[in-house]
């Protein structure tokens, strides 16, 4: 199946896992329980399985690591500002905690960011953008999961100690199978051939995909959209703007170093950025309690915003 084939089948896949997750969700057909676990069996067992095969065969040199490094700070700067924000504003716990996961946790992988990319690039823009989502896991795990544990419940302890539990959660099984990864791609193990023969990448691709719109649908209530106002409208600049400007300030700064990024490095830096807030968002904040249904809301509202407003903007902007 050719990449524009299979990125059509994903859209396909993508409306019909959320019109079958909604009809399931008003008729009564599954429980709003099912939503948290199909949810962590997507975080824990499909997105972490998807990204082991592609670690393996992804080789890092040179200023490709600019990518992974530069994506890995712009999460955290982005988390530390709409931190300071959610607080100016004042909110209670739980909405500042999905806030902050919200504004930092970017699509960036095949179902979006990936996606966009592969329009204006081609196969190569494509590979870098799988390279910078190699960081979706450690930052799941070191960064998202700590913040919902500190914002779900009564604090515990600082975010060193709640990140230190994180990583002995069975939920973070997915950042040993990353390390794992890295280190048969490094040690030059190449992966067994029956993988692509079978099209088990393409395959746990689709089924993890399908699984977390689903269930992202199934908890889907757009009355939730009034009460969830305050956070769709204060997400829409927090991802569209500041996530624009941080990324561009990060590309900007390689230039005054010996190893510049390329420019086609650099678009992809800056277009990960600020694409809409990440399915798992929803996976984080159905797993630790933190505010699901809202979650579910501001997910969809944040990606129709950018699919019909921003999206022609980064078309026209960004096409070489």
């Amino acid at each position: 199946m050719s990449i524009s084939a299979k990125f059509a089948a994903m859209a396909v896949l993508i409306v019909c896992s959320m019109l079958g997750g909604y009809l399931c969700g008003r008729r009564g057909w599954l429980g709003e329980r099912w939503a948290e676990v199909l949810m962590t069996i997507v975080l824990v067992a499909g997105y972490p399985s998807v990204g082991f095969l592609a670690i393996w065969t992804t080789h890092l040199a040179g200023p490709d690591l600019w990518l992974p490094s530069l994506g890995i700070v712009h999460v955290l700067a982005m988390a530390a500002l709409a931190w300071g924000l959610a607080s100016v504003l004042r909110w209670e716990r739980a909405q500042r905690g999905l806030f902050i996961i919200a504004g930092s946790a970017g699509n960036i992988g095949f179902t979006m960011g990936g996606f966009v990319i592969y329009l204006l690039y081609g196969e190569q823009g494509l590979g870098l953008a799988s390279i910078y989502a190699q960081i979706l896991t450690p930052m799941t795990v070191l960064v998202y999961y700590p913040l919902a544990r500190r914002h779900a419940a009564a604090p515990t302890g600082g975010l060193g100690r709640l990140m230190f539990r994180s990583l002995f959660d069975w939920r973070s099984l997915g950042l040993p199978a990353a390390i794992a990864a890295a280190g048969l791609s490094l040690a030059g193990v190449p992966r067994p051939g029956v993988i692509d023969r079978l099209c088990v990448v393409d395959v746990l691709m689709f089924l993890v995909t399908g699984m977390a719109y689903f269930s992202i649908a199934l908890r889907l209530h757009l009355l939730e959209a009034r009460p969830a106002g305050r956070l769709i409208a204060w997400s829409l600049p927090m991802r569209f703007v500041v996530g624009a400007a941080v990324g561009w300030a990060l590309a900007a700064a390689t230039l005054a170093t010996a190893w510049p990024m390329e420019a086609l490095a650099r678009n992809v830096l800056i277009i990960e950025s600020f694409v809409p807030t990440a399915v798992t968002m929803v996976g984080v904040a159905n797993m630790f309690g933190l505010e699901p249904r809202r979650a579910s809301v501001l997910f969809v509202a944040n990606t129709l915003f950018y699919l019909v407003v921003v999206l022609p903007v980064v078309l026209a902007v960004f096409r070489l």
